[in-house]
């Protein structure tokens, strides 16, 4: 055997426990393992003796004399990791092999993770888009519905104005109504068939100066229907607004939280060492 394989031999126990992960050493010759260290969380199965496989990675850089970096997926051994074969070469010849391992079941978990949490997030991002539409459509239709309140509060003005304007043309009439009625009383028989037609004027005025009433009453209570409308509309408008404001807050969140996300990828990705 040579001296150096016989070196790295030695060494290789040593190495194990150096390595910040725990990791598997494997030392062979140009046919065989001469030495095989599992790790806690990464155990192949060999054992000193076994023979090399074709196409293995300590095969593959003995064959081809320079340091091979492989992941092995999950369905080989059952366990998913990154394995480095690095060709022991003395006085230019390949005499053996250094193969250390580590499992990347973490990373692929912590990968895992990422993409969940990043669709995750996509998904949420869409139903906040979706909100904020709303959001802009309710606070319109508020705005929309606010200018309404507010034109319907004009219209019971004027209409208020014409009912003062017919209250007072019934006021008026009534006096002229009685006024004829005292005349007629004055002409006495001549006057009988003016004492009835003013009568009718002088009822004709009352009953409208009753509905006048009424309708004061009906406006009034539409009026404060539609201050109570008002009110409401403009608590809407600005729980809308506030409701906007909270929607891009959480949109900023989550664009934050998108690019963690993207990143514990990238550290996923990265530590797992593929080639």
């Amino acid at each position: 055997m040579s001296q150096l394989l016989s070196s790295v031999l030695t060494v290789a126990p040593i190495l194990q426990k150096a390595f910040l992960f725990d990791c598997m050493v494997g030392v062979t010759d140009r046919e065989k393992f001469l030495a095989y260290y599992p790790a806690p969380g990464l155990n192949l199965g060999i054992k000193v003796g076994d023979p090399l496989r074709p196409g293995s990675i300590n095969a593959t850089a003995i064959a081809e004399q320079r340091r091979v970096v492989r992941k092995i997926s999950k369905e080989i051994y059952g366990i998913p990791y990154v394995a480095v074969g690095y060709p022991i070469i003395e006085n230019g010849q390949v005499v053996g092999c250094l193969a250390t391992g580590v499992t990347t079941d973490q990373e692929d978990r912590l990968r895992e993770l990422a993409e969940n949490l990043t669709n995750a997030l996509e998904e949420i991002a869409l139903h906040t888009e979706s909100l904020a539409r709303e959001a802009d459509d309710l606070a319109q239709a508020s705005h929309t519905l606010s200018d309404a309140a507010v034109q319907m509060e004009n219209k019971i003005v004027e209409t208020s104005q014409i009912n003062d304007l017919i209250r007072t043309i019934s006021t008026r009439s009534n006096v002229l109504g009685l006024n004829a009625v005292l005349e007629a009383a004055r002409a006495g028989a001549a006057g009988r068939g003016f004492s009835v037609v003013a009568e009718e004027i002088r009822h004709l005025s009352q009953t409208t100066a009753q509905s006048a009433k009424s309708i004061f009453g009906i406006l009034d209570e539409m009026n404060e229907l539609v201050n109570l409308v008002s009110k409401e509309m403009e608590k809407t408008l600005n729980h809308s607004i506030h409701q906007s404001t909270r929607i891009q807050e959480l949109s900023a969140v989550m664009q934050r939280l998108r690019t963690m996300a993207d990143q514990l990828k990238q550290a996923a990705a990265a530590a797992s060492r593929e080639e």
